[in-house]
């Protein structure tokens, strides 16, 4: 593989840059948080919201890169929006089951995201608390749950994995106050809530697992726009900043420093990108890749955004700077889905080398920590 995305795929990032400096600055987010009108009618217009979505289901019909491009470009602007938890993780899901719903999504007429975490079961997918038609139970930090206009949820039915799709005005829902201060997460408080069943079984696993995978590798990506971000305005920084008559980035130690977070950010976008690829061509490593990526960004981002604070010196530390921002939106992004550590063990289980596991063993529905 040509570690490189393609001139084509480059002239999209360009767009898309262009397209949220115009409409989604900085400046826009703090202020406002989430638009959930003007700004997500106009990624519409842009075509966004279907993007790797098949033209048959309204979609565009493009792959995983370059939605991991936009994914990205929106990491690299610390830009608060449900698009990752509505086109990349609910519309990977409904794009690999039959259902209604899909034009809808791909179209951007109705804001979607998927509840699959409940209390005291980590990142256990199916813990089995919502159960029963209608649906009863709790399911915690639901992404923009309270943007949203429907709801997939992860239950079980019969014993059975089941996927339903519950219309987000029928359930009770409660913000949750996150680290990061760009994203919107809600408690999702299910109660004889109608529901329509998506899949149940194997059907609603391979999608499951399919979506979960798409997802941590769409965080990988919006990890790297952050770091990159991170490392641009550190250097930038330190070549106009002035202590003893020099430029600080003149310092050995400010040198040192962004060499080690160049060097970092080189491994992550280097494992992401083979993550992206793989999952994009079903490479039988993909689930191994996701998990490098899924670490490496993660890490990779937490050491940039704390440097590049760092290099800011006492500036960096106002709340009127972005770093503490991306500090905060690395910390949560890092444990979404799974932090480094869960992930290096998931590595080693896949590749054989956990204890009384094979290469091909599934990941286990438990993990250390509790949403």
């Amino acid at each position: 593989m040509d570690f490189a995305y393609s001139e084509e795929q480059e002239a999209w990032r360009e767009t898309v840059a262009a397209f949220l400096d115009k409409h989604a600055a900085l400046a826009v987010t703090r202020e406002d948080g989430f638009d959930s009108g003007e700004l997500w009618r106009r990624m519409g217009a842009l075509g966004l919201h279907g993007l790797h979505i098949a033209e048959q289901d309204g979609g565009q019909g493009f792959g995983l890169e370059e939605l991991a491009i936009v994914a990205e470009e929106m990491g690299a602007r610390v830009l608060g929006s449900p698009y990752l938890a509505s086109t990349g993780l609910t519309g990977t899901l409904l794009s690999r089951l039959s259902s209604d719903l899909l034009p809808w999504v791909a179209g951007g007429e109705r804001i979607a995201t998927t509840a699959l975490w409940e209390p005291g079961h980590g990142w256990a997918d199916d813990a089995g608390g919502v159960t029963g038609l209608p649906l009863n139970g709790t399911k915690v930090l639901v992404p923009f749950g309270s943007a949203a206009d429907v709801v997939v949820v992860s239950c079980r039915l019969d014993g059975e994995l089941a996927l339903a799709a519950v219309d987000a005005s029928d359930v009770t829902w409660s913000p949750v106050t996150s680290l990061d201060l760009t994203a919107r997460y809600a408690t999702l408080e299910l109660r004889d809530a109608p529901a329509t069943v998506l899949a149940t079984g194997a059907a609603a696993r391979a999608a499951l697992d399919r979506a979960t995978e798409v997802m941590r590798t769409l965080l990988a990506a919006e990890m790297i726009g952050g770091a990159r971000a991170c490392l641009s305005a550190a250097v930038a920084y330190a070549k106009e900043r002035h202590q003893f008559g020099k430029p600080i980035g003149s310092f050995q130690a400010i040198k040192h420093l962004c060499a080690d977070m160049l060097a970092e950010l080189e491994l992550a976008r280097s494992a992401t990108l083979f993550a992206v690829w793989a999952v994009q061509a079903g490479d039988p490593r993909a689930a191994m890749a996701v998990s490098a990526a899924k670490a490496l960004a993660g890490e990779a981002y937490l050491f940039i955004a704390d440097a590049a604070l760092h290099v800011h010196g006492g500036m960096g530390f106002t709340w009127e700077h972005e770093a503490h921002l991306h500090l905060r939106r690395a910390r949560s992004s890092s444990l979404l889905f799974g932090d480094a550590r869960h992930h290096r063990e998931r590595f080693l289980r896949l590749a054989g080398f956990g204890p009384g596991t094979a290469a091909a063993s599934p990941e286990p529905l438990t993990s250390k920590g509790t949403p």
